[in-house]
């Protein structure tokens, strides 16, 4: 790990002194403006004000990745914000944490706020109509958030219009989505071999390995082999698609009437076939200047969106026998590929037709948030948010007879969800400046109330009469086997905050900021809390002991600390309901019940509370060509929220309760460097680092809450801690006396079994030999953007690492010891002519669950580095294009997730961005652009 920071930071250092110094640039193309505003809640400041740890990403980074979620071009952009894509279907989401995970049961994602609107989400933005993204980090920036801010808050900024000329603008793109990395399977000799191994190890001294007839003697299996008849059921299900994205704006206006509209229009194929997702946007924001002390305006959005998923079929690809004739002599697939063979189906059955399995939800959002601005005197403001978020949807499920999920079955399945959530913010917002001599003050008043309530309704049924009808006649399936499900949440808070920012000479900076929310969520007595926060920033550079230093441009010392709160568990998480039982009688009479739900109630459930010091420190040198960023911070969480087992005893399984506490401590860098700047050639680079050390610090009695091997909880260690035996390799020829001295249910160890640590040193292994081996939360994470500029040309590369994190490896599990069925052809096991330390030797009949310690395969290191994006570009000379009435043109290329180097070998056929799941992998893009404005 060192190793490898110190190298990256050596290039950047030694970039940076290969600088040009015959040329400075001006103001305008200094990478680091201090009289830059940054909007932070409820307020802006300029950069050279803020005393919090915010960070900033403007348009042009974000438009650098071909992305439906904008989330996504965030990745490695943000120090202390840790991004990782969900999965490689059309649509899917991203995980994000900022500064780690602090909370067990409660939320952990970050706040939204989309143009002043609380509870929104990126995945509905087109990318094209942002204009920044903030990031608040420190409790100091969160708290005036309170309990919605615990996690961090990130904050986007879309376009407005501009007085002047209207400006019509396109940007789009369209490629090929695909080139997917995905572990192939074992085939061919690599194939007969693992047979004839696991038949080899189960022989008895003297006996001779029957011929392939008798070890192959599966149905059809034998007939399929002499035949050649290999199938790789990865690359017939996998399939390189397209990606396109078309945005047309318009804005324009006045100088009291202001107006950017946009139309927008997404389409992704995915790798499987008839996935897809589809979506089309309109948006507009409007400001008006009704008088000289009244302004208001609108910012709104519409989306509809149409997604098709289907069941992901790699784990049966992978666990196949890959054997057989997949398609028939008129292409259509094959159900059961190995002739004679009615027990094997065939992955590709859904594959058929969209009629097959389909999995399709159809959705609208509605954004929609107004505001009124009143300046009744100088230095006085006052605003009103009304905003909502509305969404509906539907999710249709139609399942054939003979699809993957209901062949074992051999009935088809259908059923329909309809969905509706809104959600309302009003926020009041009293400003006041004052400016007198050396003193500036601004106090801020405000009260912010949310509502957010959500409702399903859910029918389902069996045996449809007609399969193409898929879930749209319900009526037609059997009458005896349908149900109805409804279902109602309900949520809100209000709040009550004051904030007062004072500074002196614009070189002594001071925050105070206290927050009071009520959450109906949390028990009665209970539901409101207080957070505070302060925070002072110390401009040194500006002191007239540093005037010498002519080099230094800015050098800022910042101190904070503040305490936010969470409230972030389900829905009535407080109170006991109750579920009607119908296994109830008086003799042969049967008669309703009630038992109490699973999760009982707890009257004295209160907040969460996170109380985070953190220490940060910026820098520009050089003309501003060299500027940094640098954060240190202790965040201490008590009163977990925590979802604890109850004993079988008390009828329910589980209770909310304030118990545990845990610790957060980090370091975050941003550091920008302008290492050439010539009238026609520039090299920039920006660097961001961080390290995240989290633990539990504080359990029930001071104990180990020891669960599942991915889900228990262990003191000193992070929340997502992975807890099974520590494999030390495999046991060879040469230890087969040591290997006998341990045993595992009574059965000793031998050469070719999993060797893993005897902790205890009794000589048994068992439940008391686990142990913590990691965690997901990477050591460290590095992005390194290189921008250079020659000419009309732009090249632009993106390298990214994520280091030092465990990985559970879904797919390392598919190993087939028996040789029986499909499996993955990485795998190196055993055998005494091949002492490898991977897999155990092969065994006739075994599962991969038979072997001793079996679970101490599937954690390995997931730590890799990425080379994320690259984009080549040309931008049409103005002297061009001004004689075609074009303002400005700019082509471009972009390819993605282009290469990626694992530090485990188990990871060279997969992309370990994805976590090790088996489902639905990452893929590369490569797309073709155009931004033109008019």
């Amino acid at each position: 790990m060192r190793a490898s920071l110190t190298i990256l930071l050596t290039i950047c250092c030694a970039a940076t002194y290969a600088q040009d110094t015959t040329h400075h640039p001006p103001d305008s193309m200094k990478v680091r403006d201090l009289n830059e505003t940054v909007i932070i809640g409820y307020g802006v400041v300029k950069k050279r004000d803020l005393t919090g740890a915010v960070y900033t990403v403007k348009k042009d980074v974000i438009m650098q990745a071909p992305v439906a979620n904008p989330l996504e071009s965030l990745q490695g952009r943000v120090p202390g914000m840790d991004i990782t894509r969900t999965n490689g279907t059309p649509g899917s989401g991203a995980e994000v944490l900022i500064r780690g995970t602090r909370s067990i049961a409660g939320s952990n994602g970050p706040l939204y706020i989309i143009d002043g609107l609380q509870g929104g989400s990126m995945a509905y933005l087109n990318p094209s109509d942002i204009e920044s993204v903030e990031v608040l980090k420190d409790a100091s920036a969160t708290a005036i958030y309170g309990s919605q801010g615990a996690n961090g808050v990130v904050i986007i900024t879309t376009k407005k219009g501009k007085p002047g000329k209207t400006k019509v603008s396109y940007n789009g793109y369209y490629g090929a989505n695909g080139y997917t990395q995905y572990p192939p399977p074992r085939l061919g000799e690599s194939y007969l071999q693992l047979r004839r191994e696991a038949w080899r190890a189960s022989l008895n001294p003297g006996e001779i390995l029957p011929d392939d007839a008798t070890i192959f003697a599966n149905a059809g299996e034998y007939d399929a082999i002499q035949k050649g008849q290999w199938v790789n059921w990865v690359d017939l299900l996998l399939h390189n698609s397209t990606q396109q994205s078309h945005s047309v704006s318009v804005s324009g206006g006045t100088d009291k009437t202001k107006a950017f509209m946009s139309f927008g229009y997404y389409k992704e194929n995915g790798a499987l076939k008839y996935t897809n997702l589809t979506r089309y946007s309109v948006r507009l924001n409007l400001d008006q200047e009704i008088s000289r002390f009244a302004k208001a305006g609108i910012q709104s959005q519409i989306n509809y969106s149409t997604l098709n998923k289907r069941k992901d079929p790699m784990s049966v690809a992978l666990s196949t026998t890959p054997l057989g004739v997949p398609y028939d002599a008129n292409g259509n697939v094959n159900i059961y590929p190995v002739a004679g063979n009615t027990n094997t189906l065939s992955p590709l059955t859904d594959d058929r037709g969209p009629t097959v399995a389909t999995d399709q939800t159809i959705g609208t959002t509605v954004f929609m948030n107004g505001y009124l601005d009143l300046t009744p005197v100088k230095g006085l403001s006052f605003r009103s948010n009304l905003g909502t978020f509305i969404s509906f949807n539907r999710a249709g499920i139609f399942q054939a007879a003979t699809s993957l999920n209901r062949a074992s079955d051999g009935t088809s399945y259908s059923e329909v969800t309809n969905g509706n959530t809104r959600f309302y913010n009003w926020d009041n917002v009293l400003t006041y400046n004052l400016n007198k001599g050396e003193h500036a003050i601004t106090v801020t008043a405000l009260s912010s109330y949310t509502h957010k309530d959500a409702d399903t309704s859910n029918a389902a049924g069996i045996k449809q009469v007609l399969g193409t009808q898929l879930f749209y006649n319900l009526n037609a399936t059997e009458s005896t086997s349908r149900t109805i499900k409804s279902t109602y949440k309900g949520s809100a808070t209000m709040s009550f905050a004051g904030r007062i920012n004072y500074s002196y000479k614009g070189r002594y900076l001071l925050q105070l900021s206290e927050r009071v929310d009520g959450a109906s969520r949390l028990a009665a007595g209970h539901k409101w809390a207080g957070f505070p926060s302060v925070s002072a920033g110390w401009r040194i550079s500006d002191e007239a002991f540093m005037r010498n230093l002519r080099h230094l441009d800015d050098l800022k010392l910042r101190v904070t600390y503040g305490v936010a709160g969470n409230s972030g568990i389900a829905e009535y998480g407080t109170q006991s309901g109750l579920t009607q039982a119908n296994n109830i009688s008086f003799g042969e009479v049967p008669a309703p019940g009630y038992t109490f739900n699973a999760v009982i109630g707890n009257t004295s459930l209160g907040w969460e509370l996170s109380a985070t010091t953190n220490v940060g420190v910026d820098l520009a040198f050089f003309n501003s060509r060299i500027s940094a960023s640098i954060d240190a911070y202790n965040t201490k969480t008590t009163k977990l929220l925590l979802l604890r087992t109850l004993p079988v005893s008390t009828g329910v399984s589980s209770v909310y309760q304030n118990i545990g506490s845990t610790n957060n401590k980090g370091i975050e860098l941003a550091l920008t460097t302008v290492n050439i700047a010539q009238q026609s050639f520039k090299w920039t680079s920006t660097l961001t680092f961080t390290t995240n050390r989290e633990r539990i610090s504080s359990l029930v009695g001071d104990k180990d809450m020891i669960d599942k091997e991915t889900n228990s909880l262990l003191l000193g260690h992070p929340v997502k801690s992975f807890y099974t035996y520590q494999k030390l390799g495999i046991w060879q020829t040469e230890e087969a006396d040591k290997a006998a001295m341990l045993r595992m249910g009574g059965t000793p160890f031998k050469p070719g079994t999993i060797k893993v640590a005897d902790l205890n040193h009794d000589s048994i292994i068992n439940d008391n030999d686990r142990a913590y081996l990691g965690s997901p939360v990477p050591k460290w994470s590095l992005g390194f953007q290189h921008t250079f500029t020659y000419r009309a040309f732009d090249l632009g590369i993106f390298l990214f690492a994520r280091w030092g994190q465990m990985a559970y490896g879904e797919f390392l599990g598919r190993y087939n010891p028996s040789g029986e069925g499909g499996g993955p052809a990485f795998p190196n096991y055993w055998t005494p002519e091949n002492p490898t330390n991977d897999y155990p030797r092969p065994k006739k009949g075994a599962k991969f669950g038979d072997y001793a310690a079996y679970q101490s395969l599937l954690y390995i290191d997931g730590s890799y580095f990425k080379l994320k994006n690259v984009t080549l570009g040309y931008t049409l000379p103005p002297a061009v294009s001004s004689r075609m009435n074009i303002e400005h043109l700019r082509i471009y290329a972009t390819a993605s997730n282009i290469f990626t180097k694992a530090r485990s070998h188990l990871f060279n056929y997969y992309d370990p961005e994805r976590g090790g799941a088996e489902s639905s992998p990452l893929n590369k893009q490569v797309v073709v652009g155009l931004n033109v404005d008019f």
